[in-house]
């Protein structure tokens, strides 16, 4: 009986330990390597212009993973307006939407990432950096010293500034640092020459050129001391009928055109149309345009505000700017212009600042205008 017991014992024993082999844990069959572990992922900066295009690159965010996994990244918070895209394959950060600065300095993203079992987490911080925007008034450049005959298109050999003004069909002169009259280098014969109803001016430096917005011409006379230069002449397209603003890189003329809200091209050598140089500016808004200036890369349009749909003045002024070699628009270097400046005409810089020439308020009265100013605006660092 107790030789029986003994062996009914002995047998539960050896149930128990065969039972305990079952539980240990799972191992690979050829090798003793152990079971999956997690990715490890640590916090990260990077850091944005706020100027930044969409797509741009913020930076490629970094993950390990010991076994060697394929990993898979994707945003858990933080991303306000959506504005980052996350490649789920490769961590690379990018921009997808607009940034400002002075509204969100900073991102503070939780980025998750798993190897298919486990995963991941680590607080990833995108710092938005101040770009410089342009359109800072600069009033100590302003020039107030106008003779109140109808302010309107402008253009500087960086030293003296001339301004017409439609109503006398004139061409004054002023110093460009501190406004004081140049009386020596006007032009007065506009008038003389058929170009009665002058707007846009440029100059090479020698030879200035006026537009008209009635006549199918754009003129050109001596800038030393204002003789006709009537070989120089350029005749514009029909369609170009209401010429404005005007302004040439020394090869090519554009002509900005009040009625067709386009800027055509011209060879100035010659006159000959250069259409693959057009600017369409209705899509963007840019109904009323004016004076246009490049600095060869950008051009800027002035715009008084007119709503086509409206048929009447908003009084929303500013400057619109497109790429001159595409014509495709450029927002990011655009910006409204002072609460006083609302009917901006011709514009000119030399690079860093940029004049904008208000046509001021005709009074009935006295035949005046008044409140006609250049208002100075910053345009670069």
């Amino acid at each position: 009986m107790k030789k029986i017991n003994i062996l009914f014992v002995l047998g539960l024993i050896l149930l128990f330990a065969g039972c305990g082999d079952d539980d240990e844990p799972e191992k690979k069959a050829d090798d003793d390597t152990p079971a999956n572990t997690a990715p490890t992922i640590a916090a990260q900066t990077f850091s944005v212009a706020e100027n930044a295009v969409t797509g741009t690159a913020v930076g490629t965010i970094k993950a390990a993973d010991t076994d060697k996994d394929k990993l898979t990244f994707s945003i858990a918070s933080g991303n306000t307006g959506d504005a980052f895209a996350l490649n789920a394959s490769t961590g690379a950060l990018t921009t997808a939407g607009a940034l400002d600065f002075e509204m969100t300095e900073s991102y503070t993203l939780k980025v998750g990432v798993s190897d298919g079992k486990l995963k991941a987490s680590a607080t990833i911080t995108v710092n938005v950096t101040d770009a410089f925007e342009p359109g800072a008034r600069e009033p100590a450049k302003d020039i107030t010293t106008l003779v109140a005959a109808g302010t309107n298109y402008i253009w500087s050999d960086e030293t003296t500034l001339w301004v017409l003004n439609i109503r006398d069909q004139k061409i004054y002169a002023y110093n460009l640092a501190d406004g004081a009259r140049q009386t020596e280098k006007e032009v007065f014969d506009l008038v003389a020459a058929g170009n009665s109803e002058p707007t846009g001016i440029w100059s090479d430096g020698t030879t200035l050129w006026v537009a008209d917005e009635i006549r199918p011409k754009i003129y050109a006379y001596n800038l030393a001391d204002g003789m006709r230069q009537a070989g120089k002449d350029i005749t514009t397209t029909a369609g170009n009928d209401f010429a404005i603003g005007i302004w040439s890189d020394g090869t090519t003329l554009w002509v900005a055109d009040l009625d067709d809200v386009k800027i055509y091209a011209y060879n100035l050598a010659d006159g000959m149309r250069q259409a693959g140089k057009d600017i369409t500016l209705e899509t963007a808004g840019n109904n009323d345009p004016r004076g246009i200036w490049s600095d060869g890369t950008t051009l800027w349009v002035s715009d008084t505000g007119y709503d086509l749909d409206l048929d009447e003045y908003v009084r929303d002024p500013k400057l619109y700017a497109y790429i001159l070699a595409t014509g495709v628009r450029d927002a990011n270097k655009e910006f409204a212009l002072t609460a006083d400046n609302t009917r901006p005409r011709g514009i000119w810089s030399d690079g860093t600042t940029i004049w904008v020439a208000d046509g001021g308020i005709y009074d009935e009265e006295t035949g005046q205008f008044t409140k006609n100013q250049i208002y100075a605006y910053r345009l670069a660092e």
